[in-house]
């Protein structure tokens, strides 16, 4: 039972001090007792802890590319209020492009243009749907895909990388799009030890500090063609459908026979570092090896 001391007034100019026995609760002891203690360094809950770093230059995966070396796949970011961000999270969020394989294929084209005195360049090709029926597989819907990459090194001694990917004249790409660029990659190297795949990819909406943002970057071509157009024209699927990439402008027609070889022309054929058409191939003499088969990423002689 504690002790407690109680300090009379005085008497005859001295103070009288008697010891007090108090019987209290154990509530109530550890309520006064802990009162009385000295508290230790206090921590609020409005205290921030340590901001975690940004992660928008974390490279998710290197990618084959038509130009030097391989093409930075960066986490980036997407600030939808701004409009503005680079990298995966704006290739996704606001693209809709969802595989890493779609961006690699067009990373891949010949169709590599510098976009005026700078380091960024632009990557082409096209996503397109056919409608297979009897046999005859007609275009019903095609994309032209545009990649923008920015060589410049940046303090990791790696590019900036992949700066955003569309499809010309809409927003939004349609979920096709993506499957059918991923299909028609056959990357010719394996994913890098510290590739991070699609679904473990940060979402980042916050612009990293200090970036620079070159002029060359900072627009997407992609207003509606035609605004009065329904934005799922063309998009739509009743299971008669087949898809298809290329580095050149889709035919309007093939048979389903031709559609299918050209796909598995355009998937397995290895690719060279220069990226260059296929040279035409002479008939052997042979009755047995009369024809030869090729595919192109560019109209054949």
């Amino acid at each position: 039972m504690p002790i407690f001391y109680v300090r009379h007034r005085p008497v005859r100019g001295k103070i009288r001090v008697r010891r007090v026995k108090i019987a209290m609760g154990a509530a109530a002891t550890a309520a006064v007792l802990g009162a009385l203690a000295v508290p230790a360094a206090a921590t609020t809950s409005s205290e921030a802890g340590p901001a975690a770093a940004n992660p928008a230059y974390k490279i998710l995966k290197h990618l084959d590319y038509s130009g030097p070396g391989k093409a930075s796949l960066r986490v980036g970011y997407y600030d939808r209020a701004r409009d503005k961000g680079f990298g995966w999270n704006k290739v996704k969020k606001k693209h809709n492009i969802t595989k890493y394989s779609a961006v690699e294929y067009i990373a891949k084209s010949p169709n590599r243009d510098r976009v005026g005195n700078t380091t960024t360049y632009h990557m082409t090709g096209y996503a397109g749907k056919y409608r297979c029926r009897n046999g005859v597989c007609t275009l019903v819907k095609q994309y032209k895909m545009i990649l923008s990459v920015n060589e410049k090194v940046q303090r990791d001694g790696q590019d900036k990388g992949v700066i955003t990917m569309y499809c010309v004249g809409v927003v939004r790409c349609p979920n096709w799009v993506s499957t059918a660029l991923a299909k028609e990659n056959r990357s010719l190297a394996a994913d890098d030890e510290g590739t991070i795949v699609e679904e473990d990819a940060p979402d980042n909406s916050e612009a990293p500090e200090g970036e620079v943002v070159d002029e060359a970057d900072a627009v997407d071509e992609n207003t509606p063609v035609d605004p009065s157009a329904p934005a799922a024209w063309g998009d739509t699927s009743d299971g008669t459908e087949a898809y298809l990439g290329s580095y050149e402008p889709l035919v309007n027609s093939m048979s389903s026979a031709a559609l299918t070889a050209t796909r598995t022309a355009s998937g397995n054929e290895k690719l060279s570092a220069a990226y260059s058409p296929l040279k035409w191939t002479i008939p052997a003499s042979t009755a047995e090896d009369r024809y030869r088969y090729v595919g192109s990423y560019s109209r054949l002689r």
